[in-house]
């Protein structure tokens, strides 16, 4: 018969469950070990949450920016004129041509050079005015004087710029004696020496020469030719020089005094040749 065993009670023999040593198990005759790894930590320090922080508001602002650039939104609703007198406000917003541009791509540039064009504009100054808005400041030219030629009156300012305006009263009058190839148009230009000798002409020439001026002239091969009183033709030509000629122009009508002489013609256009009739 089989040899039973037994515990010291007399009971049938057990194995002890609890001294079991294993601590893996066999798999081709080895004993693999199974090992617990630590699991990652995935806490931020306060350094790297606030780099993160940073980064999210930076791509808020990125994105928040290309919507406004490219929307609708941020267009030029309005173009308000100002220091327009004569002008049409409507005609020179239009001539801008800035409404419904973007604020940000805008040529503000190309729009002031555009309103500039007008014959009646002499300088302009464009600039955003937030919110949607936009601002063009004009400065117009005055009309100063007349200049008759091949018939025709033209109004010009002071610098010799041609106005479409109606003719104005008491005003300096040019009159060039060449015929003109085609009629002026506003926004042409004539002689502007000629112009601004005549300016001078007619604000000083009482004072500065003595004598008031009667008539102005005007011709492409001797310049301004001014007509002062008593009968005196005197040929400036150019503006170049002007001082120095007036002061010419009354150190020989002096002399010509002391000496009892009467001048018709003085030829000023050659600096010190001074040539008198």
């Amino acid at each position: 018969m089989a040899e039973r065993r037994t515990t010291r009670a007399g009971s049938a023999w057990r194995p002890d469950l609890r001294r079991r040593p294993v601590v893996g198990s066999r798999t081709a005759g080895r004993t693999t070990s199974r090992l617990r790894l630590p699991a990652p930590s995935v806490r931020l320090t306060a350094s790297r949450r606030r780099l993160f922080a940073a980064a999210l508001f930076m791509l808020g602002l990125a994105l928040a920016g290309w919507f406004l650039y490219h929307s609708s939104a941020l267009t030029v609703q309005d173009v308000r004129v100002k220091g327009a007198m004569t002008l049409d406000p409507e005609v020179v917003a239009a001539v801008a041509g800035l409404e419904g541009e973007s604020l940000f791509t805008a040529d503000l540039g190309a729009a002031r050079e555009r309103v500039e064009a007008l014959p009646r504009v002499k300088e302009a100054s464009v600039s955003r005015d937030w919110l949607r808005n936009v601002r063009v400041t004009v400065a117009e030219r005055q009309p100063w004087g007349l200049w008759q030629a091949s018939g025709r009156i033209y109004v010009i300012d002071d610098e010799g710029v041609v106005l479409d305006l109606p003719s104005i009263e008491n005003a300096p009058l040019i009159v060039q004696t060449d015929r003109l190839g085609e009629p002026l148009v506003a926004g042409d230009r004539v002689d502007a020496g000629a112009v601004a000798v005549a300016n001078h002409l007619a604000l000083e020439a009482e004072r500065t020469i003595g004598r008031p001026v009667v008539a102005l002239e005007f011709s492409q091969a001797r310049g301004l030719v001014a007509l002062l009183d008593g009968d005196l033709r005197v040929a400036f030509g150019d503006a170049q020089g002007y001082e120095f000629k007036v002061a010419t122009l009354f150190a020989v009508l002096q002399q010509a005094a002391e000496e009892g002489r009467s001048l018709r013609n003085v030829d000023l256009r050659f600096g010190d040749r001074v040539a008198v009739q």
